[in-house]
């Protein structure tokens, strides 16, 4: 059933542009969102209210729970890897419900793609809004008189003010989000490779026990970290003092987004664990289908996980 809804976003274009195509109504519609789409001003009351979150990492969304149960349904089958993170009723007398959502990476690659069909829009548009804005703005007014130049831009863009601020660091932080919203305690290691595919990083370890290997960590272990731009997965190779492999550990996660300080995805909480010398395995898949059934995911974004785990014991 089409909702009024008012969006006050940085998202704002692309979530118009879906929501006007699935026939919804678009309410107090800001003056360049009325400019672009050739809207009307109105002042009609919303059913639905988007704003962004504070870390501008996805939205805030608010209205009766009937409304807001159907708009995330809607919204995890338009955006294949948006995570519910935590609902809520408040307290106001009309007894709203404020549901906070993830965009992780594959949301925001098909929010450009949607911000592409109406304006100039270079690639990582919404993850380099939350970086640098403005060296944004200026980039996508280039390429509004210039459109030959969107790849240079899109490459100078990301090594500017992802690549380089990394290698100049020299140090890497991933933020492994929960479906909860809570991130897990940093990984952070010594950067030892870096492209635009990706990154390479060593990390030191004191004591405690493998996570998955069920092995305990020995004096001089160390681990080195793959991660990928865009993959659906982390990998994570331990290794003793001498070099010698003691096992690795692959995390199914949404498609990895590089930034400036290292890294961020959403753990979907399956992982595939292989102890050296031995066959691979899988552990928490009950985890994961419980994300499914409380609603934090949709059923196609259950689907990847496991069919990227698979891909993964079979190689």
């Amino acid at each position: 059933m089409p909702a009024r809804i008012k969006i006050r976003s940085i998202y704002s274009t692309a979530l118009t542009r879906l929501l006007l195509d699935a026939g919804h109504y678009i309410v107090e519609p800001s003056a360049k969102i009325r400019e672009r789409f050739e809207l009307e001003h109105n002042s009609v009351p919303c059913d639905i209210l988007i704003q962004d979150r504070e870390d501008l990492q996805g939205v805030e969304i608010s209205g009766p729970p009937e409304n807001i149960c159907q708009f995330l349904s809607f919204l995890q089958e338009q955006l294949f890897d948006a995570v519910l993170l935590e609902s809520c009723v408040g307290r106001q007398p009309e007894d709203l419900v404020q549901a906070r959502v993830e965009f992780p990476g594959a949301s925001k690659a098909r929010l450009d793609a949607l911000r592409f069909a109406v304006t100039p829009t270079l690639m990582n548009h919404h993850r380099l809004r939350i970086i640098n804005s403005k060296a944004l703005e200026r980039a996508e007014i280039l390429l509004g008189t210039h459109p030959e130049k969107k790849d240079s831009l899109e490459k100078n863009l990301f090594l500017e003010n992802i690549l380089l601020p990394l290698e100049k660091n020299g140090l890497v932080k991933m933020e492994h989000m929960r479906p909860s919203g809570k991130a897990m305690r940093p990984r952070e290691g010594i950067l030892l490779k870096s492209s635009s595919q990706g990154l390479i990083f060593k990390r030191s370890f004191t004591k405690g026990r493998y996570d998955g290997l069920d092995i305990p960590i020995q004096p001089g272990d160390h681990g080195l970290t793959e991660i990928q731009e865009g993959a659906w997965y982390v990998k994570h190779s331990y290794y003793t003092r001498e070099g010698k492999l003691i096992g690795e550990y692959f995390n199914i996660n949404t498609p990895v987004e590089l930034y400036p300080y290292g890294a961020r995805y959403m753990d979907l909480e399956v992982d595939v664990v292989r102890r050296a010398g031995e066959k691979p395995f899988l552990i928490d898949r009950e985890k994961l289908s419980f994300l499914t059934r409380q609603g934090q995911i949709g059923s196609a974004l259950e689907a990847k996980a496991m069919e990227t785990a698979e891909a993964l014991m079979a190689q």
